[in-house]
């Protein structure tokens, strides 16, 4: 495997990924991209929210190839273990990995120092475990201990690269993704002023220091865990106008830092907020509704109705040209695992090459019996119809919540007038704040 040069099996898949995140999110925005040392040596540093999703969007948004450590798990099959490599992923050993975990990981991070050694790239992710929640959690000081070696062995600076990937969502697709590059850290200069310490420590603590409070400026961080719940809810789940996606985070993270000290130094107003948002929470469980329907008293169903009717032609279309690929990852993989951090990963990319591996079949078979390039229209129509028949689902789900909504007033009349003030008074609260 080539260090510098792009390898045909990480080209491919570089154009395959890019095609299915463009199409399994809603919207993508980059920002600080400028960020990033030009041909110097750089580790990216990033939150861990999103499995192998997470290496996969910032791989992509780098015109040269990037290498990403991952859990040593994955490489246990020899055949799937040479595959991985050439893809540019590195194994990383844990204690359980057995007694001689520590030797393979000096290999492991001699290869890190082999690939900044020529201008590389490398994605690490210093919290060590991916988890859905929008919450820096401790970080580990092998990335430290990366860019030391490597500073050691290599004549030009180490830079460190924060990380902010900021999903709308984790599990479904559709969602927004922002990620966001911050201000480049020069480990290197950081070494260079501690020659003199002798402890670990003493070398490693201001650069983690740095890592941390970059991280923590671009991404969303509900550091008050007993109120993690409301952080959610406040943010995610009152609804708002649309707006880009930087102006999205920008809004987000103000009202975050103003909710984390709101929290900390008004308990038993935080209380009587995390009541109300429990009891709205506790009724749309029940209920199968979403805190946005409380907007109003009742929801028209007559102009939904309709539009179910006209589309769902279309949206059939779309659900039989796809309904296979669709199906398999949720049939084979999804149902066998516990884990539901996985989903989105697996929904992306085993669903998105199996949707374009199938369209691709499908679009052969027409070539066969038709002239005049019918073939290509026919492809194109399986990713339109794809995308109908999943805003269709998303349109049905939505006028089932209103339906189930308006049947939850006219049952319990005066519990839904005191939960639409409950939300009027959550929605104002933020906004005000």
């Amino acid at each position: 495997m080539r260090i510098k040069n792009w390898t045909i099996p990480y080209a491919i898949t570089f154009v395959l990924v890019w095609f299915t995140k463009q199409g399994y999110f809603t919207r993508v925005f980059r920002q600080g991209l400028s960020n990033i040392p030009k041909n110097k040596p750089v580790i990216f540093a990033a939150n861990h929210q999103n499995s192998l999703i997470d290496p996969i969007v910032i791989a992509t948004t780098n015109t040269n190839p990037v290498f990403f450590l991952t859990k040593s798990d994955v490489f246990k099959n020899p055949l799937i273990a040479k595959i991985l490599f050439s893809l540019n992923m590195l194994p990383i050993y844990r204690e359980r990995d057995g007694a001689d975990f520590k030797e393979k990981n000096i290999a492991i991070f001699n290869r890190c120092s082999e690939i900044l050694s020529t201008n590389g790239r490398i994605i690490i992710f210093p919290e060590g475990s991916h988890n859905t929640e929008n919450r820096l959690r401790p970080l580990k000081k092998g990335i430290a201990r990366i860019a030391v070696q490597a500073h050691n062995e290599t004549e030009e600076d180490i830079w460190i690269v924060p990380v902010g990937l900021n999903y709308s969502n984790t599990r479904n697709k559709s969602a927004d993704l922002l990620v966001s590059f911050g201000k480049a850290i020069n480990a290197s200069e950081i070494f260079e002023s501690k020659l003199d310490c002798k402890n670990e420590n003493e070398i490693f603590t201001p650069l983690m220091y740095k890592i941390e409070d970059g991280l923590r400026k671009e991404m969303l961080d509900y550091s008050v865990k007993d109120y993690y719940e409301v952080y959610e809810f406040l943010l995610g789940k009152i609804s708002r106008k649309r707006v880009s996606l930087i102006n999205k985070f920008k809004w987000n993270k103000e009202k975050n830092d103003k909710l984390t000290h709101y929290f900390t130094a008004n308990k038993i107003e935080s209380e009587e907020i995390k009541t109300k948002v429990n009891r709205i929470e506790e009724v749309c469980n029940d209920r199968q509704l979403r805190p946005y329907l409380f907007e109003k008293t009742k929801h028209n169903l007559i102009l939904p109705i309709l539009g179910l009717v006209l589309g769902f032609p279309f949206a059939l279309y779309g659900f039989v040209n796809s309904f296979i690929p669709a199906i398999i990852p949720q049939k084979l993989i999804l149902d066998k695992i516990k884990d539901r951090q996985y989903d989105s990963s697996i929904n992306m990319v085993l669903g998105g090459f199996l949707m374009f591996f199938f369209w691709c079949i499908q679009s052969f078979a027409v070539s066969l019996l038709t002239d005049n390039y019918l073939w290509f229209w026919y492809f194109i129509s399986c990713v339109v119809g794809r995308w109908f028949s999943y805003e269709y689902h998303i349109f049905l789900l939505r006028f089932v919540g209103k339906r189930n909504y308006n049947h939850f007033t006219k049952s319990e009349p005066e519990t839904s007038l005191k939960l639409k003030a409950y939300y009027s008074e959550l929605k104002q609260f933020i906004y005000n704040l």
